[in-house]
């Protein structure tokens, strides 16, 4: 039995890592999974490139801007499967829902329409000389500040002038909600939910609402350490791609949800998690909730092949968010981060859907990887 050993964040969309180690696929497979729960991300990357970790549940845009260089060493990492798409939201304070309610007359009933009544307030916290409402993200190279900042900009608020944009830890973002230090954030599921049940925020915008198919979360594991395993490799997709159907399988969820919930992964309450991997949330304001069938994908049809395109997409935001500069060679190297190739052999499965955008954005410009500068152009 190999053993391995994968670090993650409590949030549900390690679903499927939860699941490949306790309910028998990594075993199926002669793996043996040891779950390592970490706080933060740049925990995880550090563990992962220092080698306490051979794989790690990892933020998409984090590894490939690790395996480029970007705000720190250049260490080439590898995703051979994604965990997941979709699964964010964007919660803001009650007190700051209710002054955005109160611009418009009523609770807003879209993410631009929230963007807009959020503008608003902003327009009246500037003429007052208040200092900037601050937005917590889970970290500068994440899906979350991409999908926050098409957010923002859809009301025409300037995500880098009229914002303050803070790194939280995913676990630590509803009690600073509570305390004041942050007045909204963009995070994975379940902690909008647990900052809306909490009674301190309010849920503004799904992440669904923003992007269709947003890339999230991804297997990282060492390039070195995949050349030198490849068979390892093997076992490990293909326990976490049956993993992954089993938590997509609707007759499942109510054993999910309880997995998930305990002490030994997320520690919350079950009927949260529930509602997340659901896709049926509660939004906090006037007892209304939201259901969308996409919200968390786990492991429906191609959730799980990893696709070059995302990492391109990806990377143009980060030249977009100016934490690069645009290089088409840099462009190139963030596609093969992601290795179709590997889930191809491990699986057999090579269907993808042919869509220019695999992103899918309802907020902002469409992109393509056949023009990612005409992206910039329009992003501004």
């Amino acid at each position: 039995m190999k053993r391995l050993r994968i670090g993650y964040v409590p949030l549900s969309d390690a679903a499927v890592l939860i699941a490949a180690a306790t309910r028998g696929f990594a075993e199926a497979e002669g793996l043996s999974i040891e779950l390592v729960r970490e706080v933060s991300w740049a925990n995880i990357r550090d563990k992962l490139i220092l080698g306490h970790f051979d794989a790690a549940h990892m933020l998409a845009p984090f590894a490939i801007a690790t395996s480029l260089g970007l705000g720190h060493l250049k260490v080439p990492l590898i995703a051979p499967f994604a965990l997941n798409l979709n699964g964010n939201a964007i919660t803001v304070s009650s007190l700051i829902h209710a002054q955005m309610a109160g611009e418009i007359g009523r609770v807003p009933e879209s993410a631009a329409e929230s963007a807009k009544a959020l503008a608003a307030v902003i327009r009246g916290r500037k003429a007052d000389k208040r200092e900037p409402l601050a937005f917590g993200i889970v970290f500068p190279f994440s899906t979350h500040a991409y999908l926050l900042r098409h957010w923002l900009r859809s009301g025409g608020i300037d995500p880098d002038r009229d914002v303050n944009l803070v790194v939280v830890p995913p676990p630590y973002m509803a009690e600073n909600l509570r305390t004041g230090l942050l007045h909204g954030f963009c995070v994975g599921s379940p902690w909008n939910s647990l900052a809306v049940d909490a009674g301190v925020g309010c849920i503004a915008a799904l992440g669904v609402d923003i992007a269709k198919h947003a890339p999230e979360k991804i297997l990282a594991v060492p390039e070195a350490f995949a050349e030198q395993n490849r068979d390892v490799m093997g076992r490990l997709i293909r326990g976490a791609r049956a993993a992954a159907r089993w938590c997509a399988d609707e007759k499942n969820r109510a054993d999910l949800a309880g997995l998930l919930a305990s002490r030994d992964h997320l520690g919350l309450p079950e009927h949260i998690i529930r509602d997340t991997i659901d896709g049926n949330l509660a939004l906090g304001a006037a007892g209304l909730r939201r259901a969308h069938t996409d919200f968390l994908l786990l492991g429906r049809d191609t959730t799980n092949r990893p696709d070059p395109r995302h990492a391109k997409w990806l990377y143009t935001e980060m030249a977009g968010a100016r934490q690069t500069a645009f290089s088409k060679d840099a462009f190139d190297e963030a596609a093969s981060v992601y290795r179709p190739d590997l889930y191809d052999e491990a699986t057999g499965e090579t269907h993808i859907e042919d869509r220019d955008d695999p992103v899918g954005l309802t907020e902002g410009p469409a992109f393509s990887e056949n023009d990612p500068r005409a992206f910039l152009t329009a992003l501004g």
